[in-house]
């Protein structure tokens, strides 16, 4: 028993590793399948009772998977095609590479992650996650793989929640396992982990594979046998395998709504103050909402134990009391290494039947939660704060949904006149209950100013918003919600009638906004990202400020706005940069709001003439502006930037980047005077200058390998190192987290390519297969070389010059290797690394 696969150098079998207990114990945020699980020795565990738990909707167990009779499992079309991905990956040449499963809550998704892990037990290292310590968890999954020899690790992450953003959790955990990795020393050709990433969300990705609820011709032939071997083995007993059922009758409301019974609506008619409809109320609506939650098993036994009960539940046990609704829950255990008895509804859509029922017997959503937080949660807040949390606060797209969907559903429900108040009450009680979290009163200040019709919502709405910050003082995104706040008032301040009163609004709406930039400037950096919304919040009330004002503007508004002007001037500036240098994400683009209010706000300050001429015109004084024009019209420059216009720095980096700008259009005569006049600078200082400044001295006179125009040229090697040292400095703290747009390539040619143009070199776009990792006919691969320390390094003229790899995990052990060659502000970033054979 606890045996792992073992890699044999001089043998083609499989061969395994016994694991010594004080191994084991030390894997605790791991739980792993060994690769003899249940052969040598019986389970303590009923299998027929555990399979037909599982089959009724109980979570899977590895239990489960040990059957020598009839499985309780129906392979789904999406297996295979993970076994494939899986077995593809394994090949894979890297540290570390993922699949992803993304599923619908109740279609399965977790079942058919365990089954796959089941699957490659006896041939990779598997283990699913059970605790995401970001400190603990590395070097655990890397013990695994050291273990004995080293194996590939298969590690399962199940968030189970459905949310759009994994990227925190993903990125932290890719960067923490390169670093343990890479701290070992460790070389492997072969993948050291493969991320089996699976989610309740559905947002499609590169080798993702998607359970939704709906099955397949093939998949629906399956289950139907299925359904025969389960009917012959159980006999009666499977009409009560709702889960199975549910599934195989190809997840219809109606299935789930037939296996609530007329004994039981009844029930809840003639009972809706007992305990049985109270509890079966609570499984209901977490289950409804939050999928997968349940509740344990003791605290259902000390609330049925509680005194208050109708005299047919008098000292009844909790079976007993919950006999009407037993058919429709499940009860397993769940922990490691002591397990816990747990409670839950036997499927989602179940739960989903059980609250409408309830409903329309008066026991609305609104009642059924207030006395969940009531009479469950009261006094024993810790045990259900991630519970009420996604219950009542999180949101399924924090862009399109303003709040959670249950708050959301109580909103919608047109006949209840009291709708706003019971979603202010329960949040309120929430509140109350959990008075050192800020998201209840974050969430009550957004629902005054959003939804709540009052005269005073504006006044309440503050009130909840300070509240939440005074709860957590550090926390910039808190803040926003004042500013929020504030900034909806103003708008709705309609007409323009009293200055005063108006003035005060939009002067309490800046100071949120900058006492919110402040808190993110002050943020710790441990933080994924920087928060912008301090700065973005504060351009929108200038714009709203001007775009309301009467005209022409009064006095005291009028010498209000000309206050604002180097304010907005200054946050233009940074989100000019912010923009031009970076994204969220390698596939995803900042919003289009966001860069519109930012040049509207600018217009509505600064225009001279035309809004194109105002623009241009503030482009043409910085980096990030500058570099618009690489995808507009350049002609606009030549007049401009025709001569040097000083020996200032700012000023020569932005005649130097205009003119290699203008070299795009055509071949130019000036790359000996551009070298010179950053040259003069170089040699005056080399250290401690902007990374602009390096960066095109990187662009000028890394193509000039091979004759250089001028004497003595910068020492590239030298340059490298303090453009990551400036980039330190300056950039890194806002741009932490985002992807840094590459905005120069080595072309074919040793010309330079503005990743612009990659877009248009061909039909299927190049940056896309670039980034992707495939090959692009019009860059030039460049020779290179991985050292001891797994750092990359260019050679170019005998020197070796670090670069960043695109992708760390892409680096796996040292050796000669080649590369595309790109630039972002940080630095030279070598793209698609392949080693020399």
């Amino acid at each position: 028993m606890y045996t792992i696969p073992s890699f044999d150098p001089s043998s083609e079998k499989r061969d395994a590793t016994a694991i010594p207990t004080n191994l084991r114990d030390s894997l605790s945020c791991l739980d792993i399948v060994w690769s003899d699980m249940f052969e040598t020795g019986d389970s303590a565990n009923d299998p027929e009772a555990a399979m037909a738990d599982f089959l009724k909707g109980a979570p899977a167990q590895w239990l489960h998977f040990n059957t020598s009779e009839i499985s309780p499992f129906v392979e789904r079309d999406d297996f295979g095609k993970l076994i494939q991905l899986i077995e593809r990956k394994k090949g894979k040449s890297c540290l570390i590479t993922e699949v992803s499963l993304q599923y619908e809550p109740g279609s399965g998704g977790s079942t058919l992650a365990m089954q796959v892990l089941w699957h490659f037990r006896k041939d990779l290292r598997c283990a699913r996650v059970i605790d995401l310590d970001a400190k603990k968890l590395p070097k655990q999954v890397v013990d695994l793989f050291l273990l004995s020899n080293q194996k590939t690790v298969l590690l399962l992450i199940d968030t189970k929640e459905n949310t759009n953003n994994d990227q925190p959790i993903k990125n932290t955990l890719w960067e923490n396992l390169i670093d343990e990795i890479r701290m070992r020393e460790i070389k492997t050709d072969t993948p050291a982990v493969i991320i089996l990433n699976c989610r309740t969300a559905n947002f499609p990705t590169k080798d993702s594979v998607e359970i939704k609820m709906i099955l397949s011709p093939t998949e629906k032939t399956r289950f139907d046998e299925k359904r025969h071997e389960l009917e012959e083995k159980f006999k009666e007993k499977s009409q009560n395998f709702h889960a199975f059922n549910i599934m195989q009758g190809g997840f219809k409301k109606e299935d789930a709504e037939k296996v609530i019974t007329a004994e039981m609506v009844q029930h809840v008619k003639n009972n809706p103050k007992s305990k049985s409809t109270r509890l079966l109320s609570f499984l209901a609506l977490i289950n409804s909402y939050v999928p997968g939650s349940h509740l344990s098993r003791l605290s259902c036994e000390e609330f049925v134990a509680k005194t208050g009960r109708s005299s047919d539940e008098e000292n009844a046990p909790l079976q007993t009391t919950m006999k009407p609704f037993m058919d429709l829950i499940v009860v397993f255990s769940e922990g490691k290494p002591e397990k816990t008895d747990y409670i839950r509804m036997a499927h989602p859509m179940i739960a989903d039947a059980c609250v409408n029922m309830l409903t329309e017997h008066n026991l609305t959503r609104f009642n059924i939660a207030s006395d969940f937080l009531n009479s469950m949660v009261k006094g024993k807040e810790r045990n259900y704060m991630q519970i009420c949390k996604r219950m009542l606060t999180d949101r399924l797209d924090t862009e399109k949904c303003r709040f959670s969907k249950l708050i959301l559903e109580l909103l919608k429900d047109r006949s209840n006149a009291l709708r706003e108040k019971q979603c202010i009450d329960l949040l309120e009680l929430a509140s109350h209950l959990f008075n050192k979290d800020p998201f209840y009163p974050q969430a009550l200040a957004r629902l005054y100013y959003i939804e709540v019709k009052e005269p005073d919502k504006f006044d309440k709405a503050d009130h909840w918003a300070n509240i939440a910050i005074d709860r957590k003082r550090e926390n910039s995104h808190i803040r926003d919600t004042l500013g929020q706040v504030h900034k909806n008032h103003l708008l709705n301040t309609k007409p323009w009638t009293d200055t005063e009163t108006v003035l005060k609004i939009a002067k309490s709406a800046i100071k949120a906004f900058e006492d919110e930039a402040k808190a993110a400037e002050d943020e710790s950096e441990d933080n994924n990202s920087f928060n912008n919304r301090g700065y973005f919040g504060f351009l929108q009330v200038c714009k709203n400020i001007y775009d309301l004002a009467k005209k022409p503007l009064e006095q005291k508004i009028s010498e209000f706005i000309s206050g604002l002007k180097g304010d907005v001037e200054d946050r233009y500036d940074f989100f000019e940069w912010y923009l031009a240098f970076s994204r969220p994400k390698i596939n995803k683009k900042d919003p289009d709001y966001l860069h519109n209010d930012i040049v509207e706000c600018y217009k509505r300050y600064f225009k001279k003439q035309t809004d194109e001429a105002t623009l241009n015109e503030k482009k043409m004084k910085s980096f990030g502006g500058l570099l618009h024009f690489l995808q507009s019209d350049a002609s606009v420059l030549k007049q401009k930037f025709k001569n040097p216009q000083s020996d200032d720095e700012t000023q020569n980096i932005l005649y130097v980047l205009a003119n290699i700008i203008l070299m795009f259009d055509g071949p130019s005569e000036r790359v000996e005077e551009l070298q010179a006049s950053l040259h003069k600078l170089w040699v005056s200082k080399k250290q401690g200058r902007s990374p602009e400044f390096y960066l095109l001295i990187l662009l000028l006179f890394w193509f000039d390998e091979a004759q250089p125009r001028i004497p003595n040229p910068p020492d590239l090697e030298d340059c490298v190192r303090y453009m990551a040292e400036s980039y330190e400095k300056k950039y890194r703290k806002y741009l932490r987290g985002r992807y840094l747009v590459p905005l120069f390539f080595f072309g074919e040619e040793n010309g330079l390519l503005h990743s612009s143009k990659l877009h248009q070199n061909d039909d299927v776009g190049s940056l896309e297969l670039l980034l992707k990792g495939d090959g692009v006919s019009c860059l030039q691969r460049i020779s290179g070389e991985v050292k001891k320390d797994l750092k990359v390094f260019a050679i170019r003229d005998g020197k070796q010059i670090q670069v960043i790899p695109h992708e760390p995990a892409s680096v796996y052990k040292q050796g000669k290797v080649s590369f595309y060659l790109g630039f972002n502000i940080r630095g030279p970033v070598a793209f698609n690394i392949r080693y020399c054979k």
